[in-house]
């Protein structure tokens, strides 16, 4: 990496880093651009240079790699199927959660409606690369013989998803009371595992 490049790299990482600082502070709504370049001490035309609006810095903030999530829930020898969907659930909303409330209240109303970002080399909806990585997980155990054949992943990969999202939701409704990354074992001994009881070989 050229100095150049190097210094490109330090100046996103301070508009980025400024921007989380402010919007966990004072929520998104309360603050500009303006307000993200001063605390970044770097200038309104270097915002421009890496970002088109403030939503795109939320964008980049909660760009967490959930399919690199599977690729290491998949990798996991040892851990059976339900195990392996408990660390990804608990990674999952764990990593949500470390990136502050008021963040995921704006990347939620973002992905509301939803537009194509660049996610693993390609143009997609994060809806969209998160439901290929639980498909991933579910394929995984079907090719290790840990559930049968005729196990609907499609299905399985939307309603597990839709539980995942729907902590998040009300840890943002509930102003951070309900904590999802703490719900994620018992959403699995108690809803997932028995949903896959009758596919497991």
């Amino acid at each position: 990496m050229t100095n150049r490049q190097a210094r490109a790299v330090e100046t996103r990482n301070k508009v980025i880093n400024a921007a989380k600082k402010l919007i966990s502070e004072q929520g998104f709504e309360n603050i500009s651009v303006d307000d993200i370049v001063k605390e970044a001490g770097v200038s309104t035309g270097s915002f421009y240079t890496y970002f088109k609006r403030k939503e795109d810095v939320v964008e980049e903030l909660n760009r967490t790699d959930f399919y690199r999530l599977a690729e290491i829930v998949n990798g996991m020898e040892d851990r059976d199927i339900l195990e392996r969907l408990q660390y990804y659930c608990r990674e999952f909303l764990g990593d949500i959660e470390e990136t502050g409330i008021e963040i995921c209240r704006q990347w939620v109303r973002n992905n509301l409606s939803p537009t194509d970002m660049l996610l693993g080399g390609e143009q997609i909806t994060k809806y969209r690369y998160d439901y290929r990585a639980m498909q991933s997980i579910l394929t995984e155990a079907v090719n290790r013989g840990e559930l049968k054949n005729n196990i609907p992943i499609d299905d399985f990969a939307l309603f597990i998803n839709a539980e995942l999202y729907g902590l998040m939701v009300a840890w943002c409704m509930s102003d951070g009371e309900v904590k999802g990354s703490g719900k994620t074992d018992i959403l699995c001994e108690t809803v997932i595992k028995a949903a896959i009881e009758p596919y497991r070989q």
